[in-house]
């Protein structure tokens, strides 16, 4: 049964450490929220092989790589509020001093190494442990009360009920969610009375990644067509990152979103680039199609000024029109699809 349970433990870090390097990766593609959540799903799987090496003995075998060190808790908590910042603000950018919060979580590591192979055991005092375990914790639990404050204030079981076909991206942020907050509470429990029942954490881990393996599975399809030849098989003289780039220039710097009807082939001519193209690009690296993806433009635009002391003698209509929108009806229900509610009572 120990057997089992060890390559249970195994092929979950296998497993989890392939989702997160996807999710890492996706900083190519320009998703910042992916690219936090893989960090943080990186150290989780880490957890799963630490245990794996405990039961399997591999933790204590002489000339054995230390997998303790990868346990670096700094990270969770930077990770996860980056994560949510990107996806409750539209107007996030990432900032220089963003990177600070991921300084203890260096200073760890070089604590770490400093240490390594020393007579002093780090565990052995209270300053340690406070640092390295319970500060992260406290962080943790905070970013996770800031989600859920956000997210039951903005009703967004209301999107749910209305994107039914993106349930399977909606259910996955919640199970993701959900399964965070079920292990930093048990995490924070246990922290105070002790590690018996740690197998209840290493589980839900396991469930965790094999869960959203199935989800992705059922959203991409089980036997995709054979075939359908892959866009990029078209246009393999492309870069994709470069016009990737250009793209999110032509938009951000000369605000093309504004013009109110702004086509896909406008858009591609502005570009240079087939209209095919730019198509391809807008849905497999933004997961959006091409109204969708400028509307998300338009939506920051509208809240800019909308916050702005300089706009607030504007109607929202004005203010929406300002913005590309081009009419009160469509502005309404590209809002209501995103936030859960109209423009008036989000802005309250």
């Amino acid at each position: 049964m120990n057997g089992i349970i060890e390559n249970l433990f195994f092929a979950s870090f296998v497993l989890g450490l392939l989702i997160s390097l996807a999710l890492i990766f996706q900083v190519f593609a320009l998703n910042k929220a992916g690219f936090f959540i893989g960090i943080m799903t990186l150290v989780l799987s880490f957890e799963l092989l630490f245990s794996w090496g405990a039961r399997s003995g591999y933790n204590n075998a002489t000339g054995s790589f230390p997998i303790w060190m990868l346990l670096n808790y700094q990270v969770l908590a930077p990770s996860l509020w980056l994560f949510m910042r990107s996806l409750t603000d539209p107007n996030f950018r990432l900032r220089t001093w963003h990177y600070l919060l991921f300084v203890p979580a260096l200073l760890e590591l070089l604590i770490h190494l400093f240490f390594l192979g020393g007579s002093i055991d780090l565990v052995d005092h209270p300053a340690w442990v406070w640092f390295s375990e319970y500060f992260p914790l406290v962080g943790f639990i905070l970013v996770l009360v800031f989600f859920w404050t956000i997210y039951l204030r903005s009703e967004s079981w209301k999107s749910f009920k209305s994107q039914k076909k993106a349930w399977s991206k909606q259910l996955r942020f919640l199970a993701l969610m959900g399964s965070l907050s079920l292990i930093g509470l048990l995490w924070l429990v246990f922290t105070f009375t002790g590690w018996k029942y740690f197998h209840i954490i290493e589980l839900l881990l396991v469930s965790l990644f094999f869960g959203f393996t199935f989800l992705v599975f059922l959203e991409n399809g089980a036997f995709p067509t054979v075939v359908k030849m892959d866009s990029k098989g078209e246009f393999p003289h492309y870069d994709d990152q470069k016009q990737l780039q250009r793209l999110d220039q032509a938009l951000r710097e000369k605000q093309l979103f504004l013009r109110p009807n702004l086509s896909l082939k406008e858009l591609a001519t502005e570009l240079q680039l087939p209209r095919r193209y730019v198509s391809h690009l807008i849905n497999r690296y933004h997961g959006k199609n091409y109204k969708g993806f400028i509307n998300e433009f338009r939506i920051a635009a509208f809240l800019v000024k909308a916050r702005s002391e300089k706009e607030n003698h504007k109607t929202l209509l004005a203010l929406a029109l300002e913005s590309g929108f081009n009419s009160k009806s469509t502005f309404n229900q590209v809002f209501k699809d995103q936030f859960g509610k109209t423009p008036s009572e989000y802005l309250g």
